[in-house]
């Protein structure tokens, strides 16, 4: 059996054959994260390794192999890709991701001390549509923090999101089967100042704890403060479950009774009084970010890749539902499949459905095809919504 790689080597090696690692981006209890870099082409991707300590834990082995799980089913432009997971012959297991230049959400918050509430919605809708889709196929984050949300710099935009670390997310199976326990019973996992009341007590969990730990972060974010901070981590602990948070209000009277009373419901004690899922709470920003451009305190955002769905086009989902079974009926008629493009963004669906083709009069009957496909959708909608309404 061969002895766990020693990470302090990594600097100087080839792994994958053809990348060179070439620096050292951090190191935390389990392991470190390197750059490596293509020399051919200079594509540069980011390595995260187990400590050769940790490597003999066998709890903290499937929590690494449960992130990479959990982030590989994810295709959200808002979220880290993983490109490869493995053991090398020498005994070193790695999770190779996309390398990402940008600044934590962390170090912006210390740095700004507190955001503008158009600034903080354009970061968390991002987010939230991030987590909406890992929601969606049964994963939770349960470590929602600044420190794993990055900010970087997309096509000019800046505040482009990605959302890192998944190592203790819970992965649930599409088909019921019970999740296998990776951490044990009793133990609190995360990081204080932003767990829900039920994470804080090791208690059964959903996504609802996520939509908590949002509501954590945007506090923090138009704040500049934590909702609670004391000397313990089990005196935090306690605050969010028995003490009620004070209103953002008490702690900076720029933030507006609209965003507090966003941010209070997010941060219910009760999962059923919060918002019920990601999108909801999206949509209350929305709202917000709405009446700031109608009151003329903020100008109008541009889209980012991932938020395509606002309330601009957000019908309950039976209609959209509907929608797609109905779309996807027609196009298959004419072999193309665009049922589950709605939300992707369009470049997406147009790219898979080229692949193969090298005719240029093919790839553009293909890009008309999809976006006569994406404007059936529309129609078939709001034909939908006429008829309910009717």
């Amino acid at each position: 059996m061969s002895q766990p790689h020693k990470v302090e080597s990594l600097i100087g090696k080839t792994i994958f054959g053809e990348y060179t690692v070439t620096k050292k981006l951090g190191e935390g209890g389990m392991g470190a994260v390197y750059l490596a870099t293509q020399q051919a082409i200079g594509q540069e991707i980011a390595i995260k390794v187990l400590h050769g300590r940790s490597a003999k834990n066998d709890e903290l082995v499937k929590r690494f192999n449960r992130e990479a799980k959990a982030v590989s089913m994810l295709t959200h432009p808002n979220i880290i890709r993983v490109f490869i997971f493995g053991r090398t012959e020498e005994g070193l297991i790695y999770l190779a991701m996309e390398f990402v230049k940008g600044t934590s959400l962390r170090e912006e918050i210390a740095r700004v001390t507190r955001m503008s509430e158009m600034r903080a919605i354009t970061i968390l809708k991002q987010t939230l549509s991030a987590l909406s889709e890992a929601h969606d196929i049964g994963i939770i984050h349960r470590d929602l923090k600044p420190d794993n949300i990055l900010l970087t710099n997309y096509r000019g935009e800046e505040d482009f999101v990605k959302v890192l670390d998944f190592g203790i997310a819970k992965v649930q199976d599409p088909t019921g089967a019970p999740e296998q326990k990776l951490t044990q019973a009793g133990v609190v996992y995360g990081t204080p100042e932003y767990l829900s009341p039920e994470q804080a007590q090791a208690l059964e969990l959903d996504h609802r704890s996520d939509v908590y730990s949002l509501g954590c972060i945007l506090y923090e974010m138009v704040t500049g403060q934590v909702p609670f901070s004391a000397p313990t981590a089990v005196n935090i602990l306690m605050m969010h479950v028995y003490e009620e948070v004070k209103p953002p209000r008490s702690k900076y009277a720029g933030v507006s009774p609209e965003m507090e009373k966003i941010i209070l419901k997010a941060m219910a004690k009760k999962p059923e009084d919060r918002y019920q899922s990601a999108m909801a709470f999206f949509e209350a920003l929305v709202g917000r970010e709405q009446a700031l451009v109608r009151d003329g305190e903020a100008a109008p955002q541009l889209k980012m890749p991932g938020m395509e769905v606002t309330t601009s086009f957000m019908l309950p989902p039976d209609i959209m539902e509907q929608a797609r079974t109905a779309v996807f009926n027609s196009s298959n008629a004419s072999g193309l499949a665009v049922a589950n493009s709605v939300g992707q963004n369009p470049t997406t669906a147009i790219a898979s459905a080229e692949t193969g083709s090298s005719d240029p009069r093919r790839k553009l009957l293909v890009v008309l095809i999809a976006l006569l496909a994406v404007l059936l959708l529309v129609i078939v909608a709001g034909i939908i919504v006429l008829k309910s309404k009717a």
